[in-house]
């Protein structure tokens, strides 16, 4: 499966309410909580027939340690899990869902380090444990997977930031199954997040 990467820009949720500037440019260990909403494009269901997959909008929850270098740079590992219920399996109303979790190593770039306010962009590999109930078929297996972000970050008051942001995954296809048929779910997802980051200097 060809892999592709989707950056988009622009998607951000930023309240100004800094009292005091947070540690932006500074350098120190952080960790963040995140939720949001997925928006699984209309997904594929390969095998003997393959079958086209729409779903209604999803909920995510996760949230990252990290290293934030001072220099604009910032290093964490990521955990997001997502869960979206099936609507139409071919146009057919079925029942089923899918969900993943993803651990991923993730490279953050802020450019405006030394600013309360800075757009970021970043980029992660790592694993996706995938999998659900499609109609009869069911399954979970981990498979290699990939992101990209773009948000923005607000300083408010000590250490505490908030950020909103746009992240794009996407997995390696992983097998359902039930007594007769093997299907290959395809799976990427389009999220939209907001959360709260604690730096402790």
């Amino acid at each position: 499966m060809r892999l592709r990467i989707l950056f988009a820009a622009g998607l951000g949720l930023s309240l100004g309410l800094g009292i005091a500037a947070a540690l932006a440019g500074e350098p120190g260990y952080y960790v963040s909580g995140e939720g949001g909403v997925s928006l699984l494009p209309e997904l594929r269901l390969g095998g003997t027939t393959p079958k086209d997959e729409s779903f209604g909008t999803g909920y995510v929850a996760g949230g990252a340690l990290g290293y934030d270098t001072g220099t604009g740079w910032r290093l964490e590992l990521n955990s997001l899990y997502q869960h979206s219920v099936l609507s139409k399996l071919s146009g057919t109303v079925t029942a089923g869902h899918i969900s993943s979790t993803g651990i991923m190593a993730n490279a953050m770039y802020d450019f405006l380090p030394d600013e309360r306010f800075t757009p970021y962009l970043g980029a992660g590999i790592g694993v996706q444990n995938v999998g659900g109930q499609i109609g009869t078929l069911t399954g979970r297996d981990w498979a290699p997977a990939y992101q990209a972000e773009a948000g923005f970050r607000q300083g408010l008051m000590g250490n505490v930031s908030l950020f909103g942001e746009y992240r794009y995954s996407q997995s390696e296809s992983v097998t359902l199954s039930d007594a007769s048929t093997t299907g290959h779910q395809h799976f990427e997802d389009h999220a939209l997040l907001a959360g709260l980051t604690f730096k402790m200097n």
